[in-house]
């Protein structure tokens, strides 16, 4: 048996995260969320989720408790998702052992 599913739409992937901040106990501004949903769209839901908690350390260490979109992009700049390490890696194949 094969069970279809469908992508998460962008208010499924808000829900997700809020969720995820919320078990995590990290506040999160709601642009914050709509730039993570966004990076979640772009690459995956992993890498969004997985940029929380970078995300919260570096609001914590501007004196904020909660996360901005400028967090997420800091942490954006600071960390690849998967496609970005392969294309990385294929560019510059020459270089490592085989």
């Amino acid at each position: 048996m094969i069970i279809r599913t469908l992508p998460y739409s962008s208010d499924d992937v808000i829900q997700i995260l809020h969720i995820r901040a919320q078990t995590e106990g990290i506040k999160v501004s709601e642009q914050a969320f709509a730039r993570l949903a966004a990076v979640a769209t772009d690459t995956t839901l992993r890498y969004a989720v997985q940029l929380l908690t970078p995300a919260s350390r570096i609001a914590q260490l501007a004196g904020r408790d909660e996360i901005e979109p400028s967090d997420v992009e800091e942490v954006c700049s600071l960390f690849l998702n998967a496609k970005q390490s392969a294309k990385i890696l294929a560019e510059h194949e020459s270089q490592f052992m085989k």
